[in-house]
């Protein structure tokens, strides 16, 4: 059920005593291109306040408080809505109004709701001041402020603590809150002249013995023919046995054959001393054959042939715990290093980003950013000239390379590959028209020296378009693909189809946001429009070009 028809009124918010600074970032949504921004102010403030360490639990604090407070707003809105509009009277807690909600959220994601919070300035805004205690400030619907809170064992180890300003000095409207450093005097050491201790060979044992308990290993010892001769308690404890021979017995039964091919008669023969490290394998509970717990599993041979074996629980989501393979990790990472190079670098980044702040999957979002096409001019007729004289596929990977070491070189992303068409995606707008640049100047000294060889041209075209654009999961269960979609991403590609070769096109849109930045080495042509595939406007573009 769309909320596009919103009609109650919103009262506008009163400025407050409290200054949230210059800089400013609005939300109305967790699917806004927000956390990068976030990121880099808090880096700064960090810096400011000595303590750059903590960039990535800092961010994962404000990301629990940014979720919370957002997930709140947009269930007030809808709630009002529902209220309101479809005159149902008080509706919070009640299941219809829930199902209302979830399938709201599930059909439209939060697109709708937060495009009316944007309307109506309905939003929750983060400042940054220059304060010497104060990370950050923030302003936000009074409805949010249940969800105000930091995470208190968290905050409490970072030294941070959320002051709040109430209606009486804010507004009847929002509430005001700063995050600032407990004490001005806290320091990254635990007290004056506090150094690092070198662990003696006692006090480490000891401390092993405390960490072997807390986290709950549990040892089991194999013979060479692979029978159990002793076991921990735990291990059964997790595996919901008695402790009993009867349950040793049943243990054994339900260990998997291949856990005792790949260590018992595997690595722990194989390996350097007998020495194995995380091994994993899934058993299943005997009492209830549909849940598995997977155990991480390290040990060595001694020296009268019996294998002793550390055994530890691996805690994960139920749900998800089956995508975890069993063997050896060090043969996962080298799967991982064969497969790294066909995932897209902006789906890699972005899943390092989502694990960091405690997500579990891409989700989809919108924001702005710089689109670039690049192509090889006529490649097919080029394929069918030189089949025979030269490697096709050497020399597509030689001028596809140096484009992607230009690309990493301007800090910008390959969302993919089209044959002899690489896509390219940039945050700062001006490294996108530095990059092209560079590319075309390269791809110019390796024609001049095809040219002498008497070989073909092998020239490119590059367009280069900004706007907001969609990144979104397109594909099913299986077989996704998380990459960018929108009227950008279509302009740009036809952008650089409509470039003359060895030229770089942009569009007007993206040369009046960065016309206000210094610019040493470009030229900019004259505007001029042309009329693109499926556009009823002509667009305004210009052709760019180095100095040199």
């Amino acid at each position: 059920m769309p909320i596009t028809n919103l009609s109650y009124e919103i009262k506008t918010f009163l400025p407050s005593s409290l200054e949230l600074g210059k800089d400013i970032i609005q939300i109305t949504s967790l699917e806004q291109h927000i956390w990068s921004d976030i990121e880099n102010k808090i880096l700064s403030r960090l810096n400011y306040l000595k303590c750059p360490q903590l960039l990535d639990s800092t961010s994962l604090l404000l990301h629990k408080l940014i979720s919370n407070m957002v997930n709140t707003m947009h269930h007030r809105v809808f709630q009002q809505f529902v209220e309101s509009d479809l005159y149902l009277g008080a509706v919070n807690g009640d299941n219809f109004f829930e199902e209302l909600y979830q399938n709201e959220i599930e059909e439209h994601g939060d697109k709708n709701i937060a495009s009316y919070c944007k309307k109506n300035d309905i939003q929750i805004t983060f400042g940054f001041p220059d304060d010497s205690e104060t990370l950050l400030t923030l302003r936000y619907p009074i409805c949010c402020d249940s969800a105000v809170y930091l995470d208190s064992k968290l905050s409490e180890a970072l030294g941070f603590s959320l002051i709040k300003q109430y209606a009486g000095e804010a507004s009847t409207n929002y509430y005001l809150a700063k995050l600032t450093r407990v004490s001005s005097e806290y320091q990254n050491s635990p007290f004056p002249g506090y150094f690092p201790l070198l662990l003696t060979r006692a006090s480490e044992l000891d401390k092993m013995k405390a960490i072997f308990s807390k986290l709950s290993y549990g040892i089991v010892c194999f013979s060479s023919t692979g029978e159990i001769l002793s076991i921990s308690s735990s291990i059964l404890d997790s595996l919901k046995l008695d402790n009993s021979s009867l349950s040793i017995q049943a243990f054994s039964r339900i260990i998997p054959s291949h856990f005792y091919n790949d260590v018992i008669w595997g690595l722990a023969l194989e390996t350097t001393e007998g020495i194995f490290e995380n091994y994993r394998v899934r058993i299943k509970l005997p009492n209830d054959p549909g849940q598995s717990i997977l155990f991480n599993i390290s040990g060595y041979r001694s020296h009268d042939s019996t294998i002793q074996s550390l055994w530890q629980v691996v805690f994960l989501d139920p749900k998800s715990v089956d995508s975890l393979t069993e063997g050896s990790i060090l043969n996962e990472a080298r799967v991982h290093n064969i497969t790294r190079n066909y995932v897209p670098q902006l789906v890699e980044q972005k899943a390092r980003d989502v694990v960091r702040l405690g997500g579990k999957e891409l989700t989809n979002e919108e924001c702005y950013i710089t689109v670039l096409f690049c192509d090889i001019v006529n490649f097919t007729t080029y394929v069918e000239n030189n089949e025979k004289e030269e490697s096709v596929i050497h020399t597509l990977n030689l001028v596809l390379g140096r484009i992607s070491r230009t690309v990493n070189q301007f800090d910008g992303l390959i969302d993919k590959f089209m044959g002899d068409c690489v896509m390219v995606l940039f945050k700062n707008r001006l490294n996108a028209v530095l990059a092209a640049l560079e590319i075309q100047k390269h791809s110019l000294y390796i024609n001049s020296l095809r040219k002498n060889a008497g070989k073909e041209m092998l020239l490119l075209r590059i367009g280069i378009h900004w706007g907001q654009v969609i990144i979104a999961n397109i594909g099913i269960s299986g077989r996704l693909d998380w990459t960018t979609i929108g009227d950008v991403v279509n302009t740009a590609s036809r952008l650089e189809k409509n470039c003359q070769p060895g030229a770089v096109l942009i569009s007007q849109i993206l040369y009046e946001v960065i016309s206000t930045i210094e610019q040493p080495g470009i030229k900019f042509g004259d505007i001029f429009n042309i009329k693109l595939k499926g556009k009823r406007k002509e667009l305004a573009v210009r052709y760019v070009h180095s100095d040199d």
